[in-house]
């Protein structure tokens, strides 16, 4: 339920719909746990990108709290599965972090290609911190994926 609920608020405050394509969704846990699709294996979503036409992946994460300091996102098989797949399409992690998983106190947009481990440190994560009021975070982070330069 807490990640069904911060997917909906990746896709309204961060990948709204006027911007973003909605290319692909995974089916949630009461789909899959009558009959179980495979394409759940995929991130939770895949986006187009309206003005650049480019896709990318999006594997939306909810924590509370830390874990021994650390924000655990994945198991360990989770990471080998999302990096092979970064080698075709760009994958973002989007970590929802404390308050409440429908308006978390943080959200951080990290590229897959940035990330060595399935545990990150606060610290790590702070230059991925999007902010609603500073717009062009999305920007610098597609841009970032894209290798993309004005």
């Amino acid at each position: 339920m807490k990640g069904e609920d911060f997917e909906k608020c990746l896709r309204q405050k961060v990948f709204p719909q006027d911007k973003y394509d909605l290319v692909m969704k995974t089916h949630d846990f009461h789909e899959n746990s009558q009959d179980y699709v495979e394409s759940s294996l995929y991130p939770d979503y895949l986006f187009r990108d309206r003005k650049k036409n480019t896709e990318f992946w999006v594997e939306a994460k909810y924590r509370e709290k830390l874990f021994e300091g650390k924000v655990v996102w994945c198991k360990p098989f989770q990471f080998k599965r999302y990096q092979h797949l970064d080698n075709n399409l760009p994958v973002i992690i989007a970590i929802g972090f404390g308050g409440r998983p429908r308006n978390p106190e943080k959200i951080f947009l990290v590229p897959l290609e940035d990330i060595k481990y399935n545990a990150l440190f606060p610290r790590f994560l702070q230059d991925f911190e999007f902010e609603g009021s500073r717009k062009n975070m999305i920007d610098g982070v597609m841009d970032k994926l894209y290798n993309y330069k004005k």
